[in-house]
């Protein structure tokens, strides 16, 4: 799936898409949550079957098994919330959240295998949600020790995150169809009613 391609998750009654704007699985874990923090907030993820899709999306392994546990994955997006958020808003994560990010990236280490032939890592496949997350963390803690956050950003309109991967540096919306149009349309009708 190409990124900002939307994908087919069940919406259960809310009326906007989720696409694929992050550019890095941990991004895109974080905005499984749309217009966090509104009264448009929604969670994709609160349907096991969007769980499903979003990890096949990503070509991440989840669990086969009918009943998963989701609570470890929610406790998970929780904390990279409280983490990736403030370094996109320039701000520092809580020396807290950092250390628990830590421990939790401590043991998705320990899931990584070599694959014999090939002599590549790969993530075999997970029993729990816990064992699901452990390249989102991994992703997560790469971000996070960057000596460079300048190109994790956020939408100013909807804040969701993104890592801005444009040659010059200047991306400013989640995304151009969605955010950016609403934007300009906002200033363009701001500059022509008076």
């Amino acid at each position: 799936m190409r990124r900002m391609d939307a994908l087919n998750l069940n919406p259960d009654g809310y009326g906007g898409t989720y696409k694929l704007i992050g550019g890095r699985p941990s991004l895109d874990f974080v905005n499984t949550i749309s217009w966090p923090e509104t009264e448009r907030e929604h969670d994709w993820l609160a349907l096991p079957e969007n769980v499903r899709r979003w990890f096949a999306a990503m070509d991440l392994p989840f669990p086969r098994g009918k009943a998963v546990d989701l609570a470890p994955l929610y406790k998970a997006r929780q904390l990279l919330t409280r983490v990736l958020r403030p370094l996109a808003h320039d701000t520092p994560a809580s020396d807290a959240a950092i250390a628990e990010l830590s421990r939790m990236v401590a043991k998705a280490y320990q899931l990584r295998e070599i694959e014999p032939r090939t002599l590549a890592w790969h993530w075999p496949e997970p029993s729990s949600a816990s064992e699901a997350l452990a390249p989102i963390l991994l992703d997560a803690a790469e971000l996070v020790t960057a000596a460079d956050h300048e190109r994790l950003r956020y939408c100013p309109s909807c804040d969701w995150l993104f890592e801005d991967q444009t040659r010059n540096g200047q991306r400013r919306w989640c995304d151009m169809a969605d955010c950016g149009s609403r934007d300009k349309a906002r200033r363009y009708y701001q500059r022509t009613k008076g």
